[in-house]
């Protein structure tokens, strides 16, 4: 079974009909699914949870041959959308740091929105004088921005 047929039966139990699935196969495998506007919130779920546990189903089921292989699901291209708002979520916080010179910290992010915030920071020339970190664990993992002056030397594990 390929994985297109298997994300079509997947979804089909979770009772979404009229899917469209395109797989791209590389390094990461990318599964990207087509569904009507009224199915794509199930599919993506609070904060990207269920394309999370759609991937995680897929890695379960696929790498048994590669333990290294990666898959991306994207549910109506909510990775981009995804991004640009995590991206300007970041613009905002970095410029009040600029502005005011107080860190900002984060409401929980996930691990992969919280690597768009790290990247956004560290690769925006404007931004040279701040850097970002995550401090804490699971759910209570928050990401900081400060200036680069300003961040805490050592955190206690």
């Amino acid at each position: 079974m390929t994985v297109a047929e298997f994300t079509e039966r997947l979804l089909a139990h979770m009772g979404v009909e009229g899917v469209q699935v395109e797989v791209e196969e590389g390094d990461t495998t990318l599964v990207k699914i087509q569904v009507s506007e009224e199915e794509s919130g199930l599919l993506i779920g609070y904060h990207g949870e269920c394309i999370t546990a759609i991937q995680r189903v897929l890695y379960m089921t696929f790498s048994r041959e590669n333990l290294d292989k990666k898959f991306i699901v994207n549910v109506n291209d909510y990775k981009e959308r995804r991004t640009a708002q995590i991206q300007e979520m970041a613009q905002h916080a970095a410029e009040r740091v600029v502005v005011s010179g107080q860190p900002y910290v984060f409401s929980y992010l996930s691990a992969s929105e919280r690597l768009i915030v790290h990247e956004f920071i560290s690769q925006t020339p404007e931004y040279a004088e701040l850097e970002s970190f995550s401090t804490g664990d699971g759910q209570h993992r928050r990401l900081h921005i400060c200036r680069k002056e300003e961040s805490v030397p050592t955190l206690a594990a």
